[in-house]
């Protein structure tokens, strides 16, 4: 199957008490900042993530349908696949990342779709801006390389309302590193972030569920409007 086809297929909603509780992690600056939902769907969780007046709000989405949802809740939408969007890096303060849950196939390889699409736009959140990435709980070792190298302040929570539950879904959060921070990471501190992110599918249910009054808070970085481009789409 297309690849196309298979994030149609792939996309399940956030319930929009589970997003409540996302955004009051976040904080947003006093000026305005930038924020990415590269499967937006409908935009509904995301609106509600990005609930405040100085967040300029960007998403992808391949169904026209729901990007046109999407549009009508005041969100800058490209109607197509996010792997044909190309992006300034370093362009967002906050990049919230629901993928779909299915796998890319090829005639050479076969990857998740939820690595895929975490590999294709993390460098376009800048650094010192915040990562939420919902997957499930099983998925989260797929992307253990990624995030223990190029994030900090990593938390992983356990959804709890009953779709959530239904696909074992987590919401975890990151602070992405500077270059600096990077080049200071010692390997221990590597491959041991790698191994609690994979312990995640093992320990899930010792895993705090998303409370109602956040334990932490990410704040995002100000940054201009994004400007962002396409190719292949009108």
């Amino acid at each position: 199957m297309r690849l196309a086809g298979r994030e149609r297929l792939g996309f399940y909603s956030l319930p929009i008490p589970e997003a409540e509780r996302i955004r009051r992690f976040l904080k947003f600056p006093d000026k305005p900042c930038c924020a990415l939902d590269p499967c937006v769907g409908d935009g509904a969780a995301f609106a509600e993530i990005t609930s405040d007046k100085k967040v300029l709000r960007y998403g992808v989405e391949l169904d026209v349908g729901r990007a046109e949802k999407a549009r009508a809740k005041e969100i800058d939408v490209i109607h197509g696949n996010c792997f044909d969007v190309q992006c300034p890096v370093e362009s967002f303060s906050l990049i919230y990342l629901n993928p779909p849950y299915d796998f890319e196939i090829s005639e050479e390889k076969s990857q998740r779709m939820e690595k895929l699409f975490l590999e294709h736009v993390y460098r376009w959140l800048k650094p010192g801006g915040i990562l939420v990435l919902v997957v499930p709980a099983k998925r989260v070792a797929d992307c253990t390389v990624l995030l223990s190298r190029h994030f900090r302040d990593i938390r992983v929570y356990r959804l709890r309302e009953p779709e959530s539950v239904r696909y074992g879904q987590v919401a975890v959060f990151g602070v992405r590193r500077t270059r600096q921070e990077r080049d200071r990471l010692r390997d221990a501190e590597i491959i041991q972030a790698q191994l609690w992110l994979a312990s995640i599918e093992r320990e899930v249910e010792k895993l705090s569920s998303l409370p109602l009054e956040p334990d932490h808070l990410y704040a995002a970085p100000p940054g201009a409007p994004c400007v962002w481009f396409t190719a292949g789409f009108p």
